[in-house]
């Protein structure tokens, strides 16, 4: 099974009872006896992504010992992908349309109920719940999609919005939960943590992009914070003031793929360690070890409560293509995308269930590898959208359906369709014989033979 990470995201928009701030009662959960066999229930799905709503001013993402979120795909369209024009939808409604037709289609029902935040113009009003009636065996159960915005960057922060609403949404009844991860994780102070002899070709890179930005919106960004006066002063840049900088400011989202994959880009696959520095910040997030031994590991014991977190494999880390004129070598176009044989955090954690995307030969070969691959095929409201933030609420939707049916959170003693050992030590199995190494649907039932069922 995977080793522990840092999770996700915070506040949740949906109406229904207000967020909490007291603990989970787990001592109700472990009260209540294990059940035998498939039984049936009612599943809230939730998307822990950013919707658009703005971030909490007083949001600090921390120090080196802390980790912090980024979206997947944060770039052009504001989280459909990089190379796509700007977009009114935030990265949480995109991955929350393809969920809802997902559902829809999976169910073989249309939704009954839902709520929609209104937001000013010209951006679109949010859908933050999608109800569906799902009949078992003669009883009507409930699937719930529920928008979990994060307003917070820090895991832990991020940690104590899912409590919240798992607290708020069991006095509904809901013990049944699938927590759909589609972002990136890494050290809050990258460059604390960075000691890549490559450090200053990003930091080119980082120049490039500002002094070629037509709208002169990342120039600006930056020299608000650093340089009021005069051009980007790389010293002030490689702080760790840059990285908070760049991981809060919604107009320097362009810079965040970057800061990922400067941090990703540092491990190497075939010593792949969770002791080593940088990765052992992300592996050992205490603030998902806490998590999952609260909530997600009792539950593959058979305790009431039921989760099963999916998370995005992640579309690979930018570098800049060798073939090219060193002179223009740091411009953005010479930039390529190069995929990872292992998912990012947190779809590296334990008991998180990783998937990449399989649709376009021509982009998957830049994507990360995951557990088990589906279409990576945005929602239509991005022409041209795609990446593994899609691929994961395909496979989301298919483990609300499981988990409504069964009861179910494990398959051959990880969630179904989950493999990462690391019994015999700390490395990543994937990239040596894992069975579930981006295995698409038609070698699921050869592994396991009750999902989907």
């Amino acid at each position: 099974m995977k080793g522990p990470y840092g999770l996700l995201l915070a506040l949740l928009v949906v109406s229904g009872p207000a967020l909490t701030g007291g603990a989970l009662d787990h001592a109700a959960t472990a009260a209540m006896p294990p059940t035998e066999g498939p039984t049936p229930g009612s599943v809230a799905v939730l998307v822990v992504d950013d919707f658009g709503l703005g971030k909490d001013p007083q949001t600090k993402p921390g120090t080196k010992n802390d980790n912090c979120t980024v979206g997947t795909n944060d770039v052009g369209s504001n989280g459909a992908g990089d190379d796509l024009p700007p977009s009114t939808y935030a990265h949480g409604e995109l991955v929350y349309r393809v969920l809802r037709d997902e559902l829809t289609a999976d169910l073989g029902k249309s939704p009954v109920a839902s709520t929609t935040t209104p937001r000013p113009a010209p951006a679109p009003p949010t859908e933050t719940t999608t109800e569906w009636s799902y009949p078992i065996k003669g009883t009507d159960y409930t699937v719930r999609l529920v928008a979990a915005h994060t307003d917070k960057y820090r895991t832990d922060d991020i940690l104590n919005g899912i409590r919240d609403r798992i607290t708020a949404l069991r006095r509904e009844g809901f013990e049944r939960f699938v927590l759909n991860l589609s972002f990136v994780v890494i050290p809050c102070d990258v460059v604390g943590w960075l000691n890549d002899p490559d450090l200053d070709g990003l930091l080119k890179t980082y120049d490039a992009m500002i002094q070629n930005d037509s709208t002169s919106t990342l120039k600006a960004g930056l020299q608000s914070y650093f340089d009021p006066a005069g051009d980007l002063d790389l010293g002030l840049v490689r702080s760790g003031n840059f990285t908070a900088t760049v991981l809060q400011d919604t107009g320097l989202a362009p810079l965040r793929p970057y800061l990922v994959g400067a941090f990703y880009k540092t491990i190497n696959v075939k010593s792949f360690s969770v002791r080593e520095r940088p990765l052992s910040a992300i592996h050992a997030d205490a603030a998902w070890t806490s998590f999952s031994d609260q909530l997600i590991q009792p539950g593959t014991s058979g305790a009431a409560l039921k989760i099963i977190p999916v998370g995005a494999a992640g579309n690979g880390v930018k570098y800049v293509d060798p073939r090219v004129d060193p002179a223009k070598a740091y411009d953005p176009a010479n930039l390529i995308r190069k995929g990872l044989p292992f998912p990012f955090a947190p779809a590296l954690w334990d008991f998180v269930v990783s998937a990449s995307a399989d649709a376009d030969p021509d982009v998957t070969a830049h994507l990360n590898s995951g557990e088990v691959k589906l279409d990576g095929t945005g929602p239509g409201l991005i022409p041209g959208s795609f990446g593994t933030s899609f691929a994961a609420p395909r496979l989301s939707a298919l483990e609300a359906k499981y988990l409504a049916e069964t009861g179910s959170v494990v398959c051959g003693g990880t969630p179904p369709l989950g493999y990462v050992d690391l019994s015999a030590g700390p490395v990543l199995n994937l990239s040596i014989n894992s069975p579930w190494k981006n295995r698409g649907k038609a070698a699921w039932p050869s592994i396991c033979s009750t999902f989907p069922s």
